[in-house]
């Protein structure tokens, strides 16, 4: 199937006005995002197929403005004709092949618990969000639709703001928009959006922030009253809470009032938690047991719907159990470490760039050819092995432990196959495993047992 000159290569998701398709550029071979204005039936009968268009193109010119790093940029545009409908267009965008809410194990039912991210990371996150509010702000537009499933995160850890379908620029026509449509997503959108969307400003973008930083610091969403998250993470202090009950106040004039002062406040959060973290852990050691045996070695192919079982993951994706590291450097080798606890021996810094599933076959080929730190037995490690790096971030204790290798390098290809076209992966910062094709980029951190030489 090609819709104008790209070559679709499966759909990544549906909105109201338009299906969202991974496709490759012709000649470059370029991966890209191509969303094409195919409205859903309902919304085509409250609003017809000339209304949807015009939307559908405001939505690329207002993100063909913006341009800054933490948002969208449109890459090409085109038009393809729909039967029923007529030529409808479309346009491409850069391909990601994480977002927030699949990063957080987010489901249709949001309702339900997700992961839980390191506190500094859910900050750098919300922080990264705002900035882009801050640039859309300033422009005099209105996202009003900031949700996990909306921010886009490349390979580096960089948040890239999408859709901005249900924008509104300063001064639109508040009839600008078909009656019976909703604008915004439920639990994200500011109560004031909710009751009135075309009355909503600026600040209901800030409220969607601090809903995005509640549910990655807790895993829950935040009830209807003023939250609490102390009770429910603790590393969180009362600080948090009044933080908290400043960012989700229902009245917006008592929320900050422009996306550089929920910056400041966010920025003062993390000091805070870095000292009161400093505090705790001088007087608390965590301790993890020890692994029962040497993790599985041998690469596997292991289908989606039996992987919970096989790599033995909770209903989030994550290990049942967390296991302790006895990391050290290892004498006379260029940067390898050794797990005590395992006995496998891990190669300390990583390649230094995220790489495709081919590049990392390729650059672990490549170590066993130079014989990196004296031995020739570097390959992929599986998923079993990489879990043994995790921390859980539910368990009491965890936030006064750091991660085995950081959290700069923190998604990592594994050696276990999904299927043909698509890789297992992990999460090592936040402790959870996943699968994406082979064209998706991540680290790579080679392995090999100690008796290799």
């Amino acid at each position: 199937m090609n819709i104008g000159k790209y070559k679709i290569l499966g759909r990544l998701g549906r909105g109201g006005m338009g299906v969202v398709y991974k496709a490759e550029q012709p000649v470059t071979g370029r991966i890209v995002a191509l969303k094409l204005c195919r409205p859903a039936d309902i919304l085509l009968d409250i609003a017809g197929a000339d209304r949807i268009r015009q939307l559908f193109l405001e939505e690329a010119r207002a993100m063909g403005r913006a341009r800054h790093p933490n948002i969208a940029s449109v890459l090409d545009t085109g038009e393809h004709p729909l039967p029923g409908i007529g030529t409808m267009p479309f346009f491409t965008m850069e391909y990601f092949c994480n977002n927030l809410g699949l990063v957080l194990g987010e489901e249709y039912e949001a309702q339900q618990h997700t992961r839980l991210l390191a506190v500094p990371r859910a900050l750098d996150i919300c922080r990264q969000t705002l900035e882009a509010l801050r640039r859309m702000h300033h422009d005099g537009m209105i996202h009003r639709d900031v949700k996990p499933f909306n921010i886009m995160l490349t390979d580096e850890g960089r948040v890239v703001l999408i859709d901005f379908g249900l924008s509104r620029l300063r001064g639109e026509e508040p009839t600008a928009r078909p009656r019976g449509m909703v604008v915004g997503s439920p639990f994200y959108a500011a109560p004031e959006q909710e009751a009135d969307p075309e009355q909503a400003d600026a600040r209901a973008d800030l409220y969607s922030v601090g809903v995005l930083l509640y549910r990655a610091l807790t895993g829950q969403l935040p009830g209807s009253s003023l939250p609490s998250v102390s009770p429910l993470r603790e590393e969180l202090d009362t600080h948090w809470d009044a933080a908290f009950a400043t960012l989700l106040h229902p009245d917006p004039a008592k929320r900050p009032q422009t996306a550089g002062h929920a910056q400041a406040l966010l920025h003062g959060l993390e000091a805070h938690w870095r000292q009161h973290r400093t505090e705790v852990c001088a007087l608390h050691d965590p301790a993890l047991p020890a692994p029962s045996g040497p993790p599985r070695a041998r690469p596997a192919r292991v289908r989606p719907k039996q992987a919970l079982e096989f790599f033995r993951l909770d209903p989030l994706w994550r290990p049942r159990h967390s296991t302790a590291n006895r990391i050290e450097p290892l004498d006379h080798t260029d940067g390898a470490l050794l797990d005590r606890a395992t006995g496998l021996l891990w190669q300390g810094r990583g390649s230094e760039f995220p790489l495709d599933y081919a590049q990392a076959q390729e650059y672990v080929a490549q170590l066993r050819s130079v014989r990196s730190a004296g031995r020739d037995g570097w390959r992929l490690p599986t998923v079993d092995e990489l879990a043994t790096l995790f921390l859980d971030r539910a368990e009491p204790g965890s936030f006064c432990l750091d991660p085995a290798f950081g959290s700069d390098k923190a998604r990592l290809w594994s050696a276990d196959q999904a299927s043909y076209t698509a890789a297992w992966y992990v999460d090592a910062d936040m402790g959870f495993v996943g699968r994406q094709d082979h064209t998706c980029a991540f680290y790579v951190r080679a392995v090999c047992a100690m008796k290799s030489a």
